[in-house]
């Protein structure tokens, strides 16, 4: 036996001694919050009461949304206007498990709120009881969550994706009794079955005893909110059938559009654009630097059609994970000089290059899709998930088979040759984009679940305008 072999069977072996210790800690961990949930019944119960009596219709939706404060101002904290709504009168983000303490003001009506994590929790999670740490991280957010509620008579909770988020308004609703809505943003089981892995809560993988069980216990937890919660709103069919799925009943489930994009491109307009970013045509690729949005796909489907494209660059924005890969790949690439890494941008960027993009190819993508679409770029996308409900293939844009980079790379060439035809068909693509993705339709349609939601006369009632003022 090799002497190096030696350290390494050693860590081996203190990570699977300190992964038992975590699981044995962790069921503590949820003996110890069952305890605290009997102990803290008075409080509950004073707080329901409190929270039944004065915030009980409010007007006033609290977001579960974890947050990076710095991250969003750099990309510009108006990308979080559309989270607003006219029939509600004011919007707080809210993020228990945060690095500060701060009230963030966007708009009179909009705010981001930051908590900080107590350092016990923290001290927890650093000597690497990350299961322990998660369970009693979970029970702090869904009482602070409660308590934020009751304190600022907040009407209606709202998780825009069903993990830890979801749990915990779900919880919080058990302890104060206020509604709730969920929203699935993403076909998670599809997702599941690419990584080959589970998309949330990885952290139970980690926990030996319970790795047998993970599949059946991540749809448990991930179905436990939709189960009970007040609505459940899908972005597309895909995410509709997949809540169903995972339990959500069908009278409580709505299907609404990907809203939450810069304003401008809903207002796209081609004669008041901003100056072309650079002066060579190019396909443009958006999303976050994961494996699932296949950006080495859009790499090597562009080192094919470089060669037959002279003038053509790729520009690709984003960040994530991979972002040190894609710059190695980038690097060694023959054609690394037609490739324009730009990492994350702020919106009004993004927005520029979408506009002036001669191709979007979107491998993957929700609000991606969407943006390109809505700026009447020719768009091609895997036929994969929800992209055939809006591009039609040869109509409003172009679809190639799953994974298949030779004919991503066939289409990039075959659209960038045929430039006028496939114009065309990215305007036809913009007309039913701008239908699809109406902001005012999917606000008043999303105002509507709200006021339900909060047991108020909606638009349609007969009883709205004579109970219900119009909104500011």
């Amino acid at each position: 036996m090799r002497e190096m072999d030696i350290p390494k069977k050693m860590k081996n072996f203190f990570k699977s001694l300190l992964s038992g210790i975590d699981c044995l800690v962790a069921v503590l961990a949820v003996i110890l919050c069952f305890f605290f949930l009997i102990l803290s019944m008075p409080w509950v119960l004073n707080k329901r009461k409190r929270w039944i009596s004065s915030a009980k219709g409010n007007r006033k939706v609290l977001i579960v949304h974890g947050f990076n404060a710095v991250e969003w101002q750099k990309k510009g904290y108006e990308f979080l206007l559309p989270f607003r709504n006219h029939w509600i009168n004011w919007v707080g983000l809210f993020d228990p498990d945060n690095s500060l303490n701060e009230d963030i003001r966007v708009e009179d009506d909009l705010f981001l709120i930051a908590r900080k994590l107590p350092k016990t929790i923290k001290f927890i999670k650093g000597i690497g009881l990350k299961a322990t740490s998660t369970i009693f991280r979970e029970c702090y957010s869904v009482y602070k969550i409660a308590d934020f509620c009751v304190k600022e008579k907040v009407g209606i909770l709202r998780a825009y994706k069903h993990n830890f988020a979801a749990l915990r308004i779900y919880l919080a609703s058990c302890l104060i009794k206020i509604p709730f809505i969920v929203d699935i943003t993403g076909n998670y089981e599809l997702i599941r079955r690419l990584n080959g892995k589970p998309f949330y809560f990885r952290q139970l993988t980690k926990i030996p005893v319970l790795r047998i069980f993970v599949p059946a216990l991540t749809n448990w937890l991930l179905g436990l909110p939709l189960k009970h919660a007040t609505f459940v709103l899908g972005r597309n069919k895909n995410n509709y059938e997949h809540a169903f799925a995972l339990g959500a009943a069908v009278e409580k489930m709505s299907l609404l559009r990907v809203s939450n994009f810069n304003q401008a491109f809903n207002n796209y307009d081609p004669d008041k654009l901003p100056p072309p970013p650079i002066h060579f045509p190019y396909v443009l690729f958006v999303g976050r630097l994961v494996l699932i949005k296949f950006p080495f796909d859009v790499i090597d489907a562009f080192e094919i059609a470089a060669a037959k494209l002279s003038e053509y660059r790729l520009v690709m924005i984003g960040d994530g994970a991979l972002r040190q890969e894609v710059v190695q790949r980038i690097e060694s690439s023959p054609f690394k000089n037609r490739i324009v890494f730009l990492g994350p941008c702020s919106s009004d960027m993004v927005f520029s290059y979408t506009a002036h993009a001669k191709i979007a190819v979107c491998p993957f993508s929700g609000y991606t899709l969407a943006e390109s679409m809505l700026c009447g770029v020719p768009v091609i996308a895997y036929d994969v998930e929800n992209h055939s409900e809006v591009v039609i293939d040869g109509y409003t844009g172009f679809l190639v088979p799953f994974r298949n980079v030779k004919a991503l790379s066939k289409a990039i060439v075959s659209v960038a040759n045929d430039y006028d035809q496939a114009k065309s068909i990215g305007l036809q693509g913009r007309q039913l984009a701008r239908v699809a993705y109406d902001k005012g339709k999917i606000l008043e349609r999303e105002g509507v679940v709200y006021l339900q939601a909060l047991g108020l006369p909606s638009p349609d009632d007969e009883s709205f305008l004579a109970e219900t003022p119009y909104p500011r």
